[in-house]
């Protein structure tokens, strides 16, 4: 191969001056150590690309002896180059006479950093590898990349769990708040700055002295994390429950310098507990209502039973058929029919609640039906001291089911018998357009304008002076066959605001 003409310092377009000391190194000496010392791999080309001189590095980085890529075409001692970026890059340099920089992979997996210097008729190549570089850089972008994808998932899940993280720092006062922290407290967007003293106008006035007094135990003491419990209030006006645990970060001295936590909307959580409260208080109310309404026919059973036995003792002649006999009969009758209703209203409940309230369907005669009912229960309100009176339409004919509107009916009655405060009662059955209506009405104290849906509900009675006893079951079964019957049924006041009327409107 033949060396430069004039030796040249790779890298520059200027030859260097020429020797003056017999005694020193040749030029091409020099230039031959010089390129054999370089960190750099070096190629000069001619105008065809056909290497004129290379160094040990071109040859380590192209994976070929030096001499194999000397007098060829870098392409052709390596055919893997052929096609590649370095390939391409050179073509045009050689071409264009421009000098140019760029990156070149080399196969496997190796990268090369490329300046390219044309010098008179040679085209002069310097690489260095930057392998290690550049796998550090992709190192460094899938490291990002990783963080960058946990982060958004941290996030994700922070988000799904109502749940937000943050860190105040007590030297600087910077507060740091991952994404979600404002919308825990009523903000759709996040807010410019978040200050502890923003904390604290959320806070409810009963919950703000027990925060506070734990804010400022951070200062007197050498509590590592504390958990509080509070309501914060929205801009709309509705108080949510966060649950907040913080970790406290103190140097050498203790004193307290980093203050991060995690905090969570926990008003779900509370209202199911608050609900699960209601629910313990109105179970141990019932229980107490039920003991004491199921006590009382019981009791009376066995009175009128002791009553009849004494009869027996005193006058064991005497006949079933003798008054006596019969109006302890007919009041142990009486109890009987009570208990089997507050029995049956107690099944009926749990059959609701599990979707399993059954209906037989048939023809029958809803005039007959009432009449029947109303009948039954003459004796007992006359011994209630209840003047009772009934206008029923005859013929009222339809589809029904007979025990469950019986229910309905005696429900209504027993009702007004237990609230109606011995005063007189009505019971109305009319024709409509869709079917049927019934009216039952009492002129006891009535039923304030605000309970007259609550009493519907299960359990529930009026309060007050007006409550009777009873569990609170009778009306929430009478409006559950009802809607069965895909009828409505409601209360509202007597005639002139006088008493109750609960009004039943049937399809037949």
């Amino acid at each position: 191969m033949s060396a430069p003409s004039v030796p040249r310092a790779p890298g520059s377009g200027q030859a260097p001056p020429p020797e003056s000391d017999g005694s020193a190194l040749p030029a091409s000496e020099r230039l031959r150590l010089l390129l054999e010392h370089m960190s750099e791999a070096f190629l000069s080309l001619d105008t065809r690309g056909r290497v004129l001189e290379c160094n040990a590095r071109a040859g380590t980085l192209f994976g070929v002896p030096p001499e194999q890529l000397r007098g060829q075409e870098p392409w052709t001692a390596v055919p893997v180059l052929a096609g590649r970026t370095l390939h391409g890059r050179l073509l045009t340099a050689l071409e264009t006479r421009q000098p140019a920089r760029f990156l070149a992979s080399l196969p496997p997996r190796s990268w090369m950093e490329v300046s390219v210097v044309p010098v008179r008729d040679e085209l002069w190549v310097l690489a260095s590898d930057i392998t290690q570089r550049e796998e550090a850089q992709a190192l460094v972008e899938q490291t990002e990349k990783r963080f960058r994808l946990l982060g958004e998932r941290f996030q994700v899940a922070l988000d799904s769990a109502q749940m937000a993280v943050w860190e105040t720092n007590l030297v600087t006062g910077q507060v740091f708040r991952s994404e979600g922290h404002d919308r825990l407290y009523g903000y759709p967007e996040p807010l410019p700055e978040w200050t502890h003293e923003k904390f604290l106008a959320s806070l409810h006035p009963e919950d703000r002295p027990e925060v506070e007094a734990q804010v400022s135990g951070i200062f007197s003491n050498d509590v590592k994390s504390y958990t509080s419990t509070f309501r914060t209030r929205w801009e709309d006006g509705t108080w949510h429950w966060l649950t907040s645990r913080a970790t406290v970060m103190r140097d050498g001295e203790g004193r307290p310098m980093v203050v991060r936590g995690a905090i969570l909307d926990i008003t779900a959580l509370k209202e199911t507990e608050l609900a699960l409260q209601e629910a313990v208080r109105v179970r141990d109310d019932f229980l107490s209502l039920a003991s004491h309404e199921l006590k009382t026919p019981l009791t009376g059973l066995l009175l009128q039973m002791q009553m009849v036995r004494r009869l027996e003792s005193e006058a064991p002649s005497t006949s079933l058929d003798s008054p006596k006999v019969r109006a302890r009969m007919e009041a142990i009758e009486r109890s009987l029919r009570r208990l089997g209703l507050l029995v049956d209203n107690l099944l009926d409940v749990g059959r609701m609640r599990h979707g399993k309230l059954d209906f037989l369907f048939s023809q029958g005669d809803l005039s007959a039906l009432v009449s029947e009912l109303v009948e039954r229960t003459r004796d007992e309100a006359r011994l209630a001291g209840v003047s009772l009176a009934a206008f029923i339409t005859p013929s009222l004919v339809g589809r029904f089911d007979r025990l469950r509107l019986e229910q309905v009916v005696t429900n209504l009655l027993s009702n007004g018998l237990r609230h109606g405060g011995g005063h007189p009662m009505e019971v109305r059955l009319e024709r409509t357009f869709e079917g049927a209506r019934l009216v039952v009405r009492d002129e006891g104290p009535g039923i304030p304008e605000a309970d007259r849906e609550r009493i519907f509900a299960r359990f529930e009675q009026v309060k007050g002076a007006a409550r009777a006893g009873g569990l609170g079951l009778g009306l929430f079964i009478v409006r559950q066959i009802v809607e069965g019957h895909r009828g409505h049924v409601h209360a509202e006041p007597g005639p002139g605001g006088r008493g109750a009327a609960f009004v039943v409107e049937l399809p037949l």
